[in-house]
Order: C-alpha cells, then structure tokens, then sequence
C-alpha cells in the first residue's frame, strides 16, 4: 500500500482596496467558503492577516496540490478588490511580476503541524526578505522542514503559474512532528528577529500602522486545519506589556 505523502501550502496574496488593512467582511466571506471549494480530504484556513495582506494554509495530499491551489485562487480572485498580486502570477515564468507569495513543505506530522509566519511592507521592500531568510535559516538549523516565498528566481505554485523575483510580503512555512516543539520553535523566532531594526510583530489582523520605512509581521500555529494567533502566547510569556 503506497502512502500519499502530505504537504503544508500557503498562499500569500494581496486582495485589498489599499495598502494599509485587508477588508474583514472579505476575509470572512474566504475562510466561511473555502471548505466548500477545496477538494476532499484537504484541511484550509486563512492563518494570518497581515497588514493588507491574507494567508490561505492547507494541509493537503501530494496529489491534490494543484487541484487546491487552483480553487483557492479562483476564490481570491472572487471576493478581490485590487488584483495586483493575482495579475502578477503567469503561465509563463519568464512574464511573471509581482504576485503571490507561496511556499509548501512536507508535513511533519499526521496533523500537518506548522509555523507560519508571514511578513507585510510599507516601504521595507529592500530589508524584508532577509528577515524571512533568517527564519527559514532557523528552522533549517534545527532540522524542521521549511519553506519560505523568497527565490532568486520565478516561483512555481503549483496548477497555477509563476510569480516573479520581485514579489514581496514574504511567507515562511516550518512543520514539525510534535506539538511541544512549538513553544521552543516560536521563542526562537521572536527572539531572533527582535535584531532587525523597524520590524514589528502584531497580533493577526492588525494594519499596517508604522512609522515607515518599515515590516509588519505575524506568527501563527496551523494544527490539524485549526489556526492559533500566536501574539497573545508569546506576548504573555515574555511578559510583553
């Protein structure tokens, strides 16, 4: 008996009518529809909102990736109200611009267990995908599985098409096999990202409400299809005012 192997996807996408906040009736409307147009089988949430940007994380098998991230697309380009980022994705990798950011690692565990973490910009275009490298390079250090939208080259989402170098709002994806390595995981990134200048982690759904140049960025735990905000866990263990 061959084992579907099991995948953690995240899309990416900037849908909204400004560059500051995401509409929460629209995000409403997505989360409340994608157990209606995913296929079976397959666990979807909007795990962050981040600035005027959203997540869609799935829990998927290897053979219905594609399949997943088609729906979901065509649900985003439903309920949109700017299109940018959708317009950015091509067929063709050497027409694609700036669009979605997608990333997919193996799954750890029979839950799909995952870190998300997602970054949103007013101006920190040039600084803020080191500070997604520093993630991915953390949970790579400590043997997790990861990936993050950063690519030095056109990124492949599967059943698609491609988004181009330029994208930014970066996504880093890191699954691990239990669920007490998350506490550990989670402190390891906040901590180490508390080195970067003009960069500031917010609880989910927050605008983007900086002093620019500068990044915004939220940490959310993906178990078994549900979705943690992870701010006010970290905020009252390291005793955050």
């Amino acid at each position: 008996m061959v084992v579907m192997k099991k995948y953690i996807t995240s899309i990416g996408v900037d849908i909204s009518s400004n560059d500051v906040k995401t509409n929460p009736v629209v995000n409403e409307k997505i989360n409340r529809e994608l157990p209606l147009v995913i296929p079976p089988n397959v666990k979807s949430s909007l795990s962050n909102v981040t600035g005027d940007d959203i997540v869609i994380t799935s829990f998927v098998p290897e053979n219905l990736i594609e399949e997943t991230n088609q729906s979901i697309i065509k649900l985003l380009r439903k309920h949109a109200e700017g299109f940018e980022d959708l317009d950015g994705v091509s067929k063709n990798s050497n027409d694609a611009g700036e669009g979605i950011s997608y990333a997919v690692a193996k799954a750890g565990s029979n839950y799909g267990d995952a870190l998300i973490i997602s970054f949103d910009t007013y101006g920190g275009e040039d600084i803020v995908n080191e500070m997604a490298l520093f993630v991915e390079d953390i949970g790579r250090k400590y043997g997790f599985d990861v990936d993050s939208s950063v690519s030095d080259k056109p990124k492949k989402i599967h059943g698609v098409g491609y988004s181009g170098v330029a994208t930014d709002d970066p996504v880093v994806i890191i699954t691990f096999k239990e669920l007490k390595e998350l506490s550990k995981l989670a402190g390891l990134i906040f901590g180490g990202l508390l080195s970067f200048d003009n960069l500031y982690f917010v609880k989910k759904g927050t605008a983007t409400n900086i002093l620019p140049p500068g990044v915004i960025y939220t940490m959310s735990a993906f178990l078994n299809g549900n979705v943690i905000d992870l701010y006010d866990g970290i905020k009252r263990r390291y005793n955050m005012l």
